[in-house]
């Protein structure tokens, strides 16, 4: 069974209803769906930031009960394979999406992101865009 790891946008995508991610992430089993631990913080991270506090708060909450986080600690080595492949092709990538696709490759999970050039690049992790533009 595919599993589907969503970075921070496409969980933001997801709670706004917008781009088309809404409808596939309900047309999926809970058991599919997948979060990175960082991502809940900043869902809980961008509550705080919001003028809608409690709106936002439940959303990350939503998350943790949800669907299935998956932990920074087992993904070190596949962190440093991917950062080391992605610096030395010019290619340098942020943390928090590093730490991401270091996840999903570790656990064999398919990243749903908007965000493709910082993700195609990274060594044997796949690739999903479910947002759809109008």
């Amino acid at each position: 069974m595919e599993k589907y790891l969503l970075d921070t946008v496409s969980w933001i995508e997801y709670f706004k209803n917008r781009s088309g991610v809404a409808d596939r992430v309900d047309a999926l089993p809970r058991q599919q769906l997948c979060a990175f631990e960082v991502t809940v913080a900043e869902q809980i991270y961008g509550a705080y930031n919001s003028k809608n506090f409690e709106k936002h708060y439940r959303e990350a909450e939503w998350l943790r009960r949800n669907v299935e986080i998956f932990p920074i600690s087992e993904v070190f080595d596949d962190y440093g394979e991917i950062r080391f492949a992605t610096k030395h092709k010019g290619n340098p990538i942020g943390q928090f999406d590093l730490l991401i696709g270091a996840t999903a490759r570790h656990y064999g999970l398919t990243v749903v992101t908007d965000n493709l050039k910082d993700f195609e690049p990274m060594p044997g992790v796949k690739v999903e865009n479910w947002v759809t533009r109008e």
